[in-house]
C-alpha cells in the first residue's frame, strides 16, 4: 500500500499524479455529523484536484489518502464515495450569547474555583438591560452559593435578599461611588450595612470545612457573587456600543505618552468610544469606564483637540484628565494578562477590602494618582505654553510627544524652562513676572520657544 497522506480531512492531500498514478481517496467514516463535515471538504477537494473519493462500508475513525494503482492493504468492501448523499440535521452551534467562566482567587488557592455562565443576547438594549442583568443574577447566585457549600435550604432566601444588594454594590463599584462615603449618600450607608449583614449570613451558612479554606471569607464571598454582574456589564457594553471605536488624537497623545509610554510603545490597540451608550446602572454617575482595551466616554469627541491657549481650554483639560485615569485601568488589565475575570475579581475584592470605599480601592487609587502626573504641563500657566508652541509651530512630527509631565527650570537662567520630547527638547524663554509659575498669563505671547 502506498500511503501518501494520513489526515482527518484537515486539508487537501499531497498526491503523486505522475504517469500511472490516478489518485483516489479511501475514507474511513465516523459519526454521521463528522461524515458530512468530511464530505463538504472532500467535495471541495474533488473540484480542485479531480481526486475520486472512495469509502469502506465499515465504520472507521479517520481518512487515508491512497493511489489507485496499489490497493494492497485496503478493505475488500471499498466502494466509490457518494458526495451527494443527504446529510442528517446537524446540532445547532453553541449560543454565542452564552459565556462560561471559571475563576480561581489567587489569594485563596485552596478555595473552590467558581464556575458560572452569563447570557448577553445580541439584541440587548438599554431598555432590556436591567431585566437581563437580574435574570443573570437569579441564575448565577444560587449556583455559586451551592459551590460555596452553603446550606441548600437557605439558598432561595439568601438569593432573594442578596440580588438587590449586589445590584446596588455593582452600581457603586462601576460608578465611582462609596457605599461608606459622604453624608449625602445616607441611603448607600444603609446599603453598606445591609450588604455586610447579608455577607455574614452567607458565611454563617457555609460548611465550616469550606469556610476554613478561604482567607478573608467576607470579601471572597462578595467578589464571587458580584463578578457575574461585572462581566455582564463588560460584555453588555460591547453590544450597546458596536464598532471599533477610535484611536487617540495627537493632542491627546501629547499628555498620554508621558504617563503611559512605557507600555504603549509595544502594545497599542486602545480604542475610545465617544458618545457611548451607558448602561442604566451607570448612566447617572459615570463619565467614563474601561473594560480591557476599550474606553467608553459619555461625551462627544468635540474636545479631542486643544483650542489654544490651553490654559483657557477647561473642557480639553477635564476630558484629558479623564482619559489619563482610564488609561491606567487599561494598563492594569494588561498586568492581569488581559484577563477580564481576573481583573474584575481583584477590583471587586479591593473595593470590599477598602470598606466599600471607591477612593480606597488600590486599583482606583493608582488611577487617581496617575491622572495628575501631567498637571504641570496640562494646567500650569508656564507648562501649558509648551503645548501652545508645539501646536503653533506644528512640531508634532519633528518632536513627538513629551517624555515627562513636569518641566524643569534653569537655575542660572531665570525664566528659562525646558521639557524633553521623544525626538528632542523644547526650551521656553519667558520674560516678566507675569509668566512665573502659578500666575495667570497670556501663554502664546509671553514666551518664546526653540528646540
Amino acid at each position: 500500500m502506498e500511503l501518501l497522506h494520513d489526515t482527518r480531512i484537515s486539508g487537501k492531500p499531497s498526491m503523486n499524479t505522475s504517469a500511472g498514478h490516478t489518485p483516489k481517496i479511501w475514507l474511513r467514516e465516523s459519526s454521521p455529523v463528522s461524515r458530512c463535515s468530511m464530505r463538504a471538504k472532500l467535495r471541495r477537494s474533488c473540484l480542485t484536484t479531480g481526486v475520486t473519493p472512495y469509502r469502506a462500508r465499515q465504520d472507521y475513525a479517520h481518512a487515508e489518502w491512497h493511489t489507485s494503482n496499489n490497493r494492497q492493504g485496503l478493505p475488500d468492501d471499498t466502494v466509490p464515495y457518494n458526495l451527494n448523499r443527504p446529510c442528517p440535521p446537524q446540532e445547532p452551534p453553541g449560543d454565542p450569547s452564552v459565556h462560561s467562566y471559571t475563576i480561581q482567587d489567587p489569594d485563596n488557592p485552596k478555595s473552590p474555583p467558581i464556575r458560572f455562565k452569563i447570557t448577553v443576547p445580541k439584541t440587548l438594549t438599554v431598555a432590556t438591560w436591567e431585566k437581563t442583568l437580574l435574570t443573570n443574577l437569579r441564575n448565577t447566585v444560587p449556583s455559586i452559593l451551592l459551590q460555596l457549600e452553603v446550606d441548600p435550604k437557605q439558598i432561595p432566601a439568601l438569593t432573594s435578599k442578596g440580588i438587590p444588594l449586589l445590584v446596588e454594590a455593582l452600581r457603586a463599584v462601576l460608578s465611582g461611588e462609596s457605599l461608606s462615603g459622604a453624608p449625602s449618600h445616607l441611603a448607600r450607608r444603609d446599603s453598606l450595612s445591609a450588604i455586610r449583614g447579608w455577607i455574614n449570613m452567607v458565611s454563617n451558612n457555609m460548611a465550616s470545612s469550606a469556610r476554613r479554606l478561604i482567607t478573608n471569607p467576607g470579601c471572597f464571598i462578595f467578589s464571587a457573587l458580584t463578578i457575574p454582574g461585572f462581566l455582564f456589564v463588560d460584555l453588555g457594553f460591547l453590544v450597546l456600543n458596536p464598532g471599533d471605536g477610535e484611536p487617540r488624537t495627537p493632542d491627546q497623545d501629547y499628555f498620554i505618552h508621558p504617563v503611559h509610554d512605557h507600555w504603549l510603545r509595544d502594545n497599542d490597540n486602545v480604542r475610545i468610544y465617544y458618545n457611548a451608550n451607558f448602561a442604566p446602572l451607570l448612566n447617572i454617575y459615570a463619565d467614563g469606564i474601561t473594560f480591557g482595551n476599550r474606553i467608553y466616554i459619555k461625551f462627544d469627541r468635540s474636545a479631542n483637540s486643544v483650542t489654544t491657549p490651553l490654559l483657557g481650554d477647561h473642557l480639553f483639560q477635564g476630558r484629558t484628565t479623564l482619559l489619563l485615569h482610564e488609561f491606567v485601568h487599561v494598563e492594569q488589565y494588561r498586568e492581569f494578562k488581559d484577563s477580564h475575570p481576573a481583573f474584575g475579581f481583584a477590583y471587586l475584592k479591593g473595593f470590599c477590602q477598602s470598606g466599600f470605599d471607591y477612593m480606597g480601592n488600590e486599583l482606583e487609587r493608582e488611577a487617581l494618582i496617575k491622572q495628575r502626573w501631567d498637571d504641570k504641563i496640562l494646567k500650569d500657566p508656564v507648562g501649558t505654553q509648551f503645548m501652545d508652541k508645539w501646536k503653533l509651530n506644528d512640531w508634532a512630527a519633528s518632536l513627538g510627544s513629551p517624555l515627562m509631565g513636569v518641566y524643569t527650570s534653569d537655575p542660572g537662567r531665570p525664566g528659562r524652562y525646558s521639557l524633553p520630547f521623544q525626538r528632542g527638547r523644547m526650551t521656553l524663554d519667558c520674560n516678566g513676572p507675569q509668566t512665573q509659575p502659578g500666575l495667570i498669563a497670556e501663554p502664546q505671547s509671553s514666551c518664546t520657544a526653540h528646540t
